[in-house]
């Protein structure tokens, strides 16, 4: 068999969400930020917050299409970090928060 052909693909697997946003390093263009605490100056190769100390088990970008060569360089320096859609996050935290808003 030759060289592994490896490519990002979209699947799907159920994750508890107040897990994820426990250990969830969200990347912007220019900076990347904590989601438990708000840390605003996480840098893209920590494995902890600065502030918090939680350790990053999940990261995300706003914007995966203009940060992809960000995601596969990463991806190769922290292979335990999985990679979660950024949609799919906010729409399951804003779920989470308008449940309890009507309670």
């Amino acid at each position: 068999m030759g060289a592994m052909n490896l490519k990002f693909i979209r699947a799907y697997r159920k994750v508890d969400i107040d897990e994820v946003k426990e250990h969830l390093m969200i990347c912007g263009d220019l900076s990347a930020s904590c989601s438990k605490c708000k840390c605003m100056t996480v840098k893209l190769d920590m494995t902890n917050c600065p502030e918090c100390r939680t350790d990053f088990r999940y990261m995300t970008f706003r914007n995966i299409r203009d940060n992809m060569h960000k995601m596969l360089r990463i991806s190769d320096s922290h292979k335990e970090l999985m990679v979660v859609d950024f949609d799919d996050y906010k729409r399951l935290t804003g779920e989470a928060k308008a449940k309890d808003f009507f309670k």
